[in-house]
């Protein structure tokens, strides 16, 4: 696999149809699976392959639920430059074509084969909380969805400028 930046993203990384890779697991009935994220933010066996990669090629996992390329694992740039969800997400262009979003991160651990769960807060305006915006380590795997809000949500989020 070669390197990517974050810093300065390949063109198929901010539009991933364009290298869009077919999974190597397929069902019982032999149809491709639809879904890399599960609804209970488990992991799933093409994740669990994915974050040992990354963690062999200092990369962390990205997985975005509804997306065309819904796994992917991107390179953290080498040396001491940390690099940050807020970063990940705007570079990926994550935020630009969902919107808002819910983001977790989950970090390695020997304890939890699914990992440490770190969930990423959003304040006003949809920007990351600095107090949440984790610096990745090799083997991070950073889930997202796009957040789903109800007419009563938005009136509560917005009483409460979120």
């Amino acid at each position: 696999m070669s390197k990517l930046d974050l810093l300065a993203p390949a063109p198929g990384l901010l539009s991933p149809g364009a290298a869009k890779q077919a999974s190597g697991y397929q069902t019982a009935d032999g149809t491709l699976p639809a879904e890399t994220i599960s609804s209970d933010g488990s992991m799933t066996m093409e994740a669990y392959q994915r974050i040992r990669q990354a963690k062999a090629q200092n990369a962390v996992v990205l997985q975005v639920a509804g997306d065309e390329q819904p796994i992917r694992v991107l390179p953290l740039p080498s040396g001491q430059r940390s690099v940050f969800v807020s970063e990940l997400l705007n570079q990926t262009g994550v935020l630009k074509k969902f919107g808002r979003v819910d983001a977790t991160v989950y970090r390695p651990s020997p304890e939890s084969i699914s990992g440490i769960r770190m969930d990423v807060q959003f304040g006003e305006g949809g920007q990351i909380d600095p107090s949440s915006d984790y610096a990745l380590r090799p083997g991070d795997r950073v889930q997202v969805r796009q957040r789903t809000s109800s007419g009563l949500q938005s009136l509560v989020d917005m009483a409460l400028r979120r």
